[in-house]
C-alpha cells in the first residue's frame, strides 16, 4: 500500500505547477495550480512570498524556492518561516503584513481550500489583544517540486 501510495505521490510531483502541502496532522497533499493568498500572494509560478528579514523587506518569487517550514507560532507575532532555495541555502525570515496564508487548488478529490491558521468562528467580543491561533494551526510546510 506505502508503495503504491509512493508512486502515486511521485507521479503527481512531476506535474508543473504543483505545491506540496504537509499539514500539523502528517498528512500531505499535493494541490495543483495553487492559488495563494496572505503572506504568500500569487497564482502558481507566479506567486511570490512577502517577507521580512532583520532590518529589511523583500519579496521573494516562489520559483527560486524548494520549501517552506513554518516555525514555531507566537502569539500576536509574524511566523517565523525557513525557506529553502533551489540552489540549497536556507534563510530564516518572518511573514511580512499579513498573519495567515491559504492556498486554494485541484486535488484528486476535488478542490481544496488551506487556511493557516484556520480559526473556527468564535462568539464576538471587543478586544485589543491579538487572538491566539496556537490550535487553529494546520500547515507545517510547503514543498515545491521541480517540473
Amino acid at each position: 500500500m506505502s508503495f503504491i501510495l509512493n508512486a502515486f505521490l511521485m507521479l503527481w510531483l512531476q506535474t508543473p505547477g504543483a505545491v506540496v502541502v504537509g499539514l500539523e496532522d502528517g498528512q500531505k497533499l499535493v494541490v495543483e495550480d495553487p492559488e495563494f493568498s496572505g503572506f504568500i500572494e500569487g497564482r502558481g509560478d507566479q506567486a511570490f512570498l512577502i517577507y521580512r528579514q532583520e532590518k529589511f523587506h523583500g519579496q521573494m518569487p516562489l520559483n527560486a524556492v524548494s520549501r517552506i517550514d513554518f516555525g514555531k507560532y507566537k502569539r500576536g507575532e509574524s511566523f517565523p518561516l525557513t525557506v529553502t532555495l533551489k540552489s540549497g541555502k536556507k534563510l530564516e525570515v518572518q511573514s511580512e503584513r499579513r498573519y495567515f496564508v491559504m492556498v486554494r487548488g485541484k486535488t484528486d478529490f476535488g478542490n481544496v481550500t488551506i487556511k493557516h491558521p484556520d480559526p473556527i468562528s468564535a462568539p464576538l467580543r471587543l478586544s485589543t489583544a491579538s487572538p491566539n491561533r496556537k490550535n487553529d494551526l494546520t500547515i507545517q510546510y510547503l514543498e515545491f517540486p521541480t517540473s
